[in-house]
């Protein structure tokens, strides 16, 4: 009975970590945050945003660490999108200020189709996103055709073996090998400039600590 429940948790569990929603997304968004907040600050030292840079983060969840990014530089136009219906209408409270200003856009959607005009921005970025792509392909274009001639994209997703030890990416989680997501990412012009190793702290779920290593894969639009 307790391993049925246990497996009915974390299927549940990731669900709402692709898409969450209601009280229980909310409270997985709340998490993500907690659970996150190294990588992004690693991800940002980074990404190394620059003044007056147009920037989109695909899957911002709850957009709490939307400060940080405003923090690194001045004269950014930031935008996001994300999957959650939710999770926006979170990140619209947290950010009225800036949405305010103009300086903020969010969008609810798909990644596969982006609300943006060809050549929109200098850097975009995702984490812990690239697992829930069904078929990257699209996703792929779609980032290709936004971003700037000579523009980032920046990925960052768990090694595959530290994601393999965490229960709840067994439903619904695609896994990566490096090298199987840089062929992917070049498959669709996009040129591999670097791959950053980001070693994290230990993460605990259900009272077990799990080793966490994720990657960081730079790549630009190539025409």
């Amino acid at each position: 009975m307790r391993t049925f429940l246990q497996h009915l948790f974390f299927k549940r569990l990731a669900r709402h970590l692709r898409r969450p929603g209601g009280w229980f997304g909310k409270k997985v968004g709340k998490k993500m945050n907690a659970a996150n907040a190294y990588l992004y600050d690693a991800t940002l030292n980074i990404m190394q945003p620059a003044n007056n840079e147009a920037i989109l983060e695909i899957g911002f969840g709850n957009g709490k660490f939307f400060d940080k990014i405003f923090a690194r530089a001045g004269g950014l136009e930031l935008a996001g999108l994300d999957f959650s219906e939710k999770m926006v209408e979170e990140a619209i409270k947290n950010n009225a200020d800036q949405l305010a200003s103009g300086k903020l856009q969010l969008h609810y959607g798909n990644s596969d189709h982006l609300p943006f005009a060809d050549n929109s921005f200098d850097k975009v970025f995702c984490i812990n996103v690239v697992y829930f792509w069904d078929s990257p392909a699209r996703h792929l274009e779609e980032i290709w055709r936004v971003l700037k001639p000579g523009g980032k994209f920046y990925s960052i997703i768990r090694s595959k073996e530290s994601i393999q030890q965490m229960p709840f990416a067994n439903y619904g989680f695609i896994k990566y090998e490096q090298s199987e997501w840089i062929d992917i990412l070049q498959s669709h012009c996009l040129k591999i400039r670097e791959t950053r190793t980001i070693k994290e702290p230990e993460a605990m779920l259900k009272g077990k600590q799990y080793p966490v290593e994720s990657w960081c894969f730079i790549a630009s639009k190539e025409n």
